[in-house]
């Protein structure tokens, strides 16, 4: 069982992005993918809430060409573990054609206290 979990965590990891007619990849070495309009995707994260460090999208006012679609954490602990580490998705929807760059932090409240950066640039056709 958990052999077909971590199976599944990976494809999940690979694939990056999905629309409902077929895959959108991130490039693991660039953070780069390009999608059509109307087009939906999901950006994954690993973060662990109990440190008190999540991940924040820090310049959703910036980005024109995609509108965020919301987002949701996964839990991969065992039910009942505590401190464990999560995934947290952001699922965004291409409304306009262009390249633009979506900044995220790893941080407490403040941006400027940031322990981890990743930016993933999005082209849409």
């Amino acid at each position: 069982m958990k052999k077909l979990l971590y199976i599944s965590v990976l494809l999940l990891v690979m694939t990056g992005c999905q629309s409902q007619k077929k895959l959108v990849s991130v490039d693991k070495e660039t953070n780069e993918f390009t999608m059509k309009k109307g087009q939906a995707c999901e950006i994954q994260f690993r973060t662990n809430a109990s440190t008190g460090f999540w991940w924040q999208w820090v310049n959703q006012d910036d980005i024109t060409i995609v509108e965020s679609d919301g987002d949701r954490y996964e839990s991969t602990a065992p039910q009942g573990m505590v401190g464990a580490s999560s995934l947290r998705y952001w699922k965004f929807v291409a409304k306009e054609k262009g390249t633009q760059t979506l900044k995220f932090v790893y941080a407490r409240d403040k941006v400027d206290e940031a322990i981890k950066t990743r930016e993933v640039t999005i082209t849409v056709k």
